[in-house]
């Protein structure tokens, strides 16, 4: 597999982006409404949503009232979106674009959303610069991803742990590293809030595909995660075979400053 990061989000994600459609926990939930009513510009507004995935966040914001631009590095996942959108009558414009370098002038956007995608990208805070770089004053980033604990040992085993399950994987980071990304920017950030879900394990491999012996290697770093790992992740080990365990969410809001 490349060593390029963006090639390898590419080559998981092409085969891989049908499911990221009908998958229940991107299509719906807490964080899906809680971002789009956070991030909603003003109707006729102009919205960017980054690594739009099955296209979830972006039919949000057009129910809304936005003009809205979906895009992904990916092709295959934005061609699922077109026809996702297309199929729920919602005009909307794609383009591809590497998350860290925004084809778009300064100040011409109401809103930039990206929903489960920047534990992807090489440089998230580069990511973040390039959201407050292209949205107007006042104009709303909104992220929803994966958080890491705090401590960095923790964080260095959570994190071996998602790129064992997904190659492509770069690393999650904790809810005060976030939020140094947002107010390093000038961002100020108007929310923050962490909610736990509960993943089935099951369910989580087969979206990637995961072959037996990385389930296995998988079910075994959560039976022997040191104390404060289990703590995290909570995992529920019932006597019949089946295995669920906490994610982390964060849903972060920032305003840009005049």
């Amino acid at each position: 597999m490349s060593d390029d990061p963006r090639a390898r989000s590419q080559a998981r994600f092409g085969a891989l982006a049908d499911k990221y459609v009908t998958s229940s926990v991107h299509s719906m939930g807490y964080s899906l409404d809680r971002l789009v009513e956070l991030a909603s510009p003003p109707a006729g507004g102009l919205a960017l949503d980054i690594a739009t995935g099955g296209g979830h966040v972006a039919l949000g914001l057009a129910k809304q009232g936005a003009a809205v631009i979906a895009a992904d590095i990916t092709l295959n996942m934005l061609q699922a979106a077109r026809d996702h959108l297309a199929g729920q009558q919602i005009n909307a414009d794609y383009v591809r674009l590497d998350a860290e370098h925004l084809p778009f002038p300064d100040n011409a956007l109401d809103s930039v959303t990206c929903r489960f995608a920047a534990h992807h990208f090489p440089n998230p805070a580069a990511f973040v610069r390039e959201c407050a770089r292209i949205v107007k004053p006042g104009g709303i980033v909104g992220v929803v991803d994966q958080i890491a604990p705090p401590m960095p040992e923790d964080a260095r085993y959570t994190n071996a742990f998602e790129k064992l399950r997904d190659p492509s994987h770069g690393w999650e980071y904790s809810q005060p590293e976030w939020q140094g990304f947002f107010s390093g920017v000038g961002l100020k950030v108007n929310h923050s809030e962490v909610i736990a879900v509960q993943f089935d394990f099951g369910w989580w491999t087969r979206m990637q595909n995961d072959d037996p012996d990385t389930v296995t290697r998988l079910q075994v770093m959560l039976r022997q995660a040191p104390p404060a790992i289990r703590n995290w992740y909570q995992p529920q080990f019932d006597p019949g075979g089946s295995i669920t365990f906490t994610h982390h969410h964060l849903i972060l809001v920032g305003i840009k400053q005049a």
